[in-house]
């Protein structure tokens, strides 16, 4: 018994495209209606954890050059340096987020309470 057609599956390209659409259309909104940080905070807090690895082994690296007690001076603090950056990062994009959602919730408040 043959099966009844089925629409193939959008492609990866297709995929993408129209979230790269959909950024862009939140990234242009300018009556700021919508929230974008939400939807890049995964990205900020990546690419924040990447920019501090980067530093931490670059200092950890760099201290060698001065000398080989500031190099091991480094060594010890490099680790400790990225995990207070990474705290940092953390809390601030937690605190971004927490102040977003309140901001919803207000705005939902107000829209249930008639509003605007």
């Amino acid at each position: 018994m043959p099966s009844a057609p089925t629409e193939p599956e959008p492609s990866f390209l297709a995929s993408a495209w129209s979230m790269v659409k959909a950024m862009f259309d939140l990234v242009l909104d300018f009556s700021f209606k919508r929230f974008v940080t939400p939807k890049l905070v995964r990205v900020i807090y990546a690419l924040s954890l990447v920019a501090a690895l980067l530093s931490a082994v670059t200092w950890m690296f760099s201290g060698f050059k001065e000398g080989t007690t500031r190099g091991l001076f480094t060594l010890v603090t490099g680790p400790v340096a990225f995990f207070v950056y990474v705290l940092c990062a953390r809390v601030a994009t937690e605190l971004v987020l927490a102040v977003i959602t309140i901001a919803e919730e207000i705005k939902k408040q107000n829209e249930l309470n008639g509003r605007k």
